[in-house]
Formats: structure tokens, sequence, C-alpha cells
């Protein structure tokens, strides 16, 4: 959809980008108008991108021992690239000077070399230009687009907003919004881009397990400068942290922006929650067993706790030790759900969806 990740929006006679909806029609759930208050940060974005914005309250501590590990990588890239320009650009300039006719340590008498000589001076001269090729096209894009890129850069980004307790993430989609179809915003929330692409990474597990530099994945890009910007009109007194909280963001030709405010459906989920397990709890104590709910709760919790997460296959090994719990007190565990209306819903018990970390 778009050739550069990092492309803002212009404001130009020839190109005008839509901020508000063509009326008589309605938004596709479960997206609706974005709010105005939003529009001064949605105006410098990009409309052919995707984004989600969500408050990263990790500790400030861990955000900046995650920051120094990609300082100091592209600070050691710098330093090999330099020693490498002046190991190389001696040779090259010997190489230049020779192919002018002048004589040089790489001058070839050609009279007296075996074709085998003259094959190994070739192959190793292009393996050296190959290298050195790589380096340059693809190595040093990384520390040029870290400390220096355009228009936003990780480094700019932590100059300006430095590091706080809640900070705003902007994540943009990557390469793959170019491929989809012009009527994707219509699909079901089981639909392809929203089951492979949107859901993994606006899920509360996900969220909580990473700051914001380590979402950086194949589908979602941080979009360096949206952040800085976002934080600029929150400083500025002209929006509040609590307008960026989590957020799908899209842009709809007919619609212009659209928001789904995903916190809402996270404060609904946290309050089903709460009085699932007062159910839960109540039904137990009514039939004389209250302190099969503790078991449960010590069991939930250490199974939470183990490395690895609290997958799909350890959810299903900790039912079945919860249903023995259950039946040596006599209680029928099957029976049970069934009137309570299920497992779904219960903390600990979320379903597994991560994003796939990029390779």
């Amino acid at each position: 959809m778009v050739k550069s990740a990092s492309k803002r929006v212009l404001k130009s006679n020839s190109t005008q980008v839509s901020a508000t909806p063509t009326k008589g029609t309605e938004p596709p759930a479960p997206y609706s108008t974005a709010p105005s208050i939003v529009l001064p940060f949605l105006e410098t974005l990009d409309p052919k991108h995707v984004y989600i914005v969500h408050i990263d309250d990790h500790p400030k501590a861990l955000k900046k021992r995650i920051f120094v590990v990609p300082v100091l990588m592209n600070i050691g890239i710098i330093g090999f690239l330099l020693w490498r320009a002046y190991v190389a650009i001696p040779y090259y300039v010997a190489l230049l000077m020779n192919t002018l006719g002048y004589d040089t340590i790489f001058t070839v008498d050609l009279s007296g070399a075996q074709w085998t000589d003259l094959f190994d001076i070739a192959m190793g001269r292009a393996f050296m230009f190959f290298i050195d090729f790589a380096l340059i096209k693809f190595v040093a894009k990384w520390p040029i687009e870290f400390f220096i890129g355009f228009p936003g850069n990780p480094v700019s980004w932590r100059r300006t907003v430095g590091f706080q307790e809640e900070e705003i993430v902007v994540r943009r989609s990557r390469r793959w919004d170019e491929t989809l179809p012009s009527d994707w915003l219509a699909e079901e929330a089981d639909g392809t881009v929203y089951k492979e692409r949107i859901l993994p990474a606006i899920s509360k597990k996900w969220i909580r397990a990473k700051t914001s530099y380590l979402m950086m994945d194949k589908n979602w890009d941080l979009d360096f400068a949206g952040m800085t910007t976002a934080h600029d009109l929150v400083e500025g007194g002209k929006n509040v942290l609590s307008d960026f909280s989590k957020t799908v963001i899209v842009h709809h030709e007919e619609h212009g922006w659209l928001t789904w405010h995903v916190w809402k459906l996270d404060e609904g989920s946290e309050e089903e929650a709460r009085k699932k397990i007062v159910v839960f709890k109540d039904k137990l104590t009514a039939m004389g067993k209250e302190n099969l709910f503790f078991s449960w709760v010590e069991l939930i919790q250490f199974e939470t706790s183990q490395p690895g997460g609290f997958t799909k296959d350890r959810q299903a090994k900790t039912m079945e030790r919860a249903k023995e719990l259950f039946e040596a007190q006599g209680v029928d565990f099957d029976q049970f759900w069934k009137e309570i209306g299920g497992v779904q819903g219960l903390p600990g018990m979320e379903l597994h969806l991560e994003p796939q970390e990029s390779t």
C-alpha cells in the first residue's frame, strides 16, 4: 500500500486526506468515527497504514534496560564499519590507481600468471566487493535509521520523550497492508486480517508481557514520529494520556479516520471476570465447598506463574487437575461449569493468542 513505511502525510493541493466521514452511511463495525480531539494526531499519520495505540505502563527501569541493548549494538556496528572503512579505503584507492594504469601492489603480471592464479585473484576481489556492498547496503542502514532516521527514530524519540512510567505507544502495520483487500474492514472478527494480524497484537496477554521496544515483529513496527507527536500533544495540553488508550486506527475512503476502542472491551471483560469469580465462589459456598474455590485459585496462580506462559496445552492440563480436585470432593465437574456458564472469562483462562516474532 505504500513504498516507504516512514512517509508521513503531507498537506498539499494535490493530496487531500478525508478527516471527516461522509454523511448517510455508518462506519463498519466495530469502528466508529474518530473523536475530534484526536484529529490533530491522526492528521500526522499515513492513511495507507493500520495503527494501534496503547499506554505502556511498564517500569521506567525496565524500559531503560531494554533500550540500552540496541544503543550498544548500534554503537558497536558503527565502530566495526569505521574500522572496515579504515582498512578498505586504501585498498580501493590502490585498485582505482591500478585501473588507471599506475603500478600498485595490485598490479598483476599477466605474462607470467597462470589462469588459476588469475581466477583466484578475481574471485578474491569479487568476494571482497560483495562483502563491502552487503555492509553498506544492509548493515550500515541499521545505525543510520536508529540515530538519524527521518521523520522519526528511536534516539530522537527517547531524547524527546525520555523514560516515563506511562508512555504512548504507536504501532504501524508493515508491508502486509499493501495487499489488503478493499473490503477488509467488513470482515468479521474471525477474518484472516483480524485473526492473524490485529487480534494477536491487541491481546491483553501480549501487551502486558512486552514493553514498547520489544513489540516490533513481522507484522508491526513502531512509529517513532507518531509517538513523539502524541507526547507533544499531551504535554501541550491538547490531549490527555487516556485519549491514547488501546485503540485500532484505520482510514476509510468514505468515512475518514475510524477508531476501534479496544480498551472498552478490556474494561468490560474485566468486569465480567469479576462477576464470574463471585458466581463461582458463591456457587461453591452454597454447596459447602468453599475450600474448593481456594484450591482452584492456588492451582491457577501456580500454573500461570510457570516459565513459558499459560499456553493452551497447560490450560488443558490445569483443567484436568481441577477436575480431579472437584471429583475428589464429590462435585460433578462438567455439570458445575454448565451451571455457571463455562470456564471462559475467568482470569488466567484467556485465549492464548500471541503475535509471531520477526525472523
